[in-house]
Order: C-alpha cells, then structure tokens, then sequence
C-alpha cells in the first residue's frame, strides 16, 4: 500500500489531485494500491470518484503543521512508511516529522525552499536549471531526484493522440478550474470584437469551481460557435476534435504537448511562470503574458498568435512536432516504479 496526501478546492485548483491520481493509477497498474490522506470532505470526493480509498483528517489544507499529530498517529497505526506529498503548503517542520516514521517523497514545483525528503519529484520544463543536486547536498541531505519532463505524470490516455479530420478551426479554451480573474470571459469578448468568432469554433471549459458560471451563461451560452462546456474527466476527446488551444500554465500544458495540440500559453499564478517562459523560449509554446499584470495585453497577444496559427498549417505542423517531442506521456509509469523501488522495508 502505498500513501497520498494531497488536496483539492475552489482555492487551489485540481491539478495537485489530477496528477497524484495519475500516479496512483500507474502504481494500481503494477499491483500496488494508493490510499490518499486529504484534509476535508471536498477533497475526499474527487478520490472517492476516482475510485481509490482515503482517511479524511478533517484538517485545513492550507495549514498543514496542525495536522501532523493526528496524521502520524494514523500513519504508525496503518504502518503507513511510505508517504507522497503534493501541497504547496507543507513547511520543514511538517516534512521532518514525517520522515521520522516514512520515507517521504515531495512533488515540487515552486522550489519554495529546501524540502527535507528523500525523493523529490519535478517533472517540469525548466527542472534541470535548478542545481538541486548541489544545493541539497550543500544542505546535508541525501535526497535522490526525479527531474524533467520524463517524469511528467499524465494519464495513459494522452498517448499516441490523433486529430480528428473535420471542417474549419476549432479552438480549446481551458483557464483552470478556478479562475478567479474571469480569464474566459475576458477572451471570449476579445475574441468577439476582434470577429474571430466567425472563424472559429470554440470549445471552452468552465472550471469545477469556476465562480462565474452563471455569468458566463448568461453571456456567451447563445453566442454563435461558442460551446461552453462543464469540467471533463480528461481532455482526450477534445484534443482530437481541436486544432489549437489557449490554456492557462500548469498540468494542461503538458497534456497538449502530449496530444500536440499547437497551444498559446498565459498565466495566472507564480508557479506558472518558469514553464511559461521557458516553453516559450524554446520556441514550443508561446507565451502571451500574465493576466494578473496585464489581462488587455495578454488577451492582444493571445489573439495574435491565434491568427499566426489559423494563417500557417506549416507552422502547426512544426509545433506539434516540437510539442510531442518533449512530452511522451510515460511519466506516471517511471514514478510509480520509482515509488516503488524506494520503498521501506
């Protein structure tokens, strides 16, 4: 058995959780299941739909050393001596607590500070830049790696995607699940004034805990060529009915190199901004700038790149070429077998 604690809500979003059950899907694949430690009941939810077991520790999520007694005590009496972490809110206190009963292994990607674990996963683009071996090592731990995009946890339907042949430019929208700052709406306007509506076909997500919803309805739920469309339980389909695709960084980027949809990229949190800028430095995925700072610009900038792509089939082509060669969607498969190998004994 081996353990999760990670969780998921209106304020954090759900790609802590989509990418440890991707993990914990690879690790049922070799015959190992994942029990999953979460604060509350909505977290508990998510888990339970997905069909894995859990303890709830009625804790709050974002205050995660008031939790550690309790999580220990349960811990020592499940004989639970192997724990992955994926919040963004663990401290040094919480995770040397941890380690004095399990081997500990931590998804990191905001390099916040030096976490004290003994594997420590960063499946991003920009992961190797960090110098994490001689800062850690500097630090006094032994922690092992898992650096880079081979280590990126995507579910094993995004392999081997093929595009739909199908009439005119359909575009996906995906802004998170959250998306406090209204994103899409502020881009379907745009995409309105700008009469690009006509030209495309847009398939928009409108995200699990999206607080706009009925706006959003209200607004565009009649507009010509829009689809406003509730979560999804993966974006497989859409990706092989779409030809391009603007998202909001995070676990999305790395399912549309996957997929090799050709994307435009925009941020809206800091831990966004390193793959952002990095993928587009690469020339893989542009990047159209951070709504938090300049939401006119980046929807001009958006808009932009929309038009390169829908001018150019040789540069979409060249894109998801580019994109399908970074991303091989096998990443959750090399963890688990990690996992595995390390576990105690």
């Amino acid at each position: 058995m081996y353990y999760i604690r990670v969780d998921a809500n209106d304020q954090i979003g759900i790609g802590h959780m989509m990418r440890c059950l991707s993990i914990a899907r690879a690790l049922r694949k070799q015959r190992s299941e994942a029990t999953f430690f979460v604060a509350d009941r909505i977290s508990a939810k998510m888990v339970a739909e997905a069909g894995y077991g859990y303890i709830c520790l009625h804790s709050d999520y974002d205050h995660l050393e008031v939790e550690a007694d309790r999580l220990l005590q349960i811990m020592r009496e499940k004989g639970a001596d192997n724990l992955l972490v994926d919040s963004y809110f663990v401290t040094p206190n919480y995770l040397k607590a941890i380690r004095e009963v399990a081997n500990v292994t931590y998804i990191d990607d905001i390099d916040k500070f030096i976490y004290p674990c003994d594997l420590l996963i960063n499946y991003n683009i920009y992961a190797h830049n960090l110098e994490y071996e001689r800062r850690y090592r500097e630090a006094g731990l032994n922690t092992q790696f898992a650096l880079g995009l081979d280590y990126m946890p995507l579910r094993e339907e995004y392999l081997d995607i093929q595009p739909a042949l199908h009439e005119g430019m359909r575009l996906l929208v995906t802004t998170g699940a959250t998306d406090h700052l209204n994103v899409l709406a502020h881009l379907l306007r745009e995409i309105r004034m700008a009469d690009m509506n006509e030209q495309l076909e847009i398939y928009a997500i409108v995200g699990r805990y999206n607080e706009n919803r009925e706006d959003l309805y209200a607004e565009f739920g009649e507009m010509k060529n829009v689809h406003l469309l509730e979560p999804q339980k993966d974006l497989v389909q859409l990706m092989r009915d779409c030809d391009m695709a603007v998202t909001a960084g995070g676990t999305t980027v790395y399912e549309l190199c996957a997929g090799g949809i050709p994307s435009v990229m925009l941020t809206i949190a800091d831990n966004q901004m390193r793959a952002a800028k990095e993928f587009s430095g690469r020339g893989i995925i542009p990047y159209a700038g951070d709504v938090r700072t300049d939401m006119c610009g980046t929807m001009i900038n958006v808009l932009g790149e929309l038009r390169k792509y829908m001018e150019d089939p040789a540069l979409r082509a060249e894109t998801t070429r580019k994109m399908k060669q970074v991303v091989d969607g096998r990443g959750a498969d090399r963890l688990a077998r990690l996992l595995l190998q390390k576990e105690k004994r």
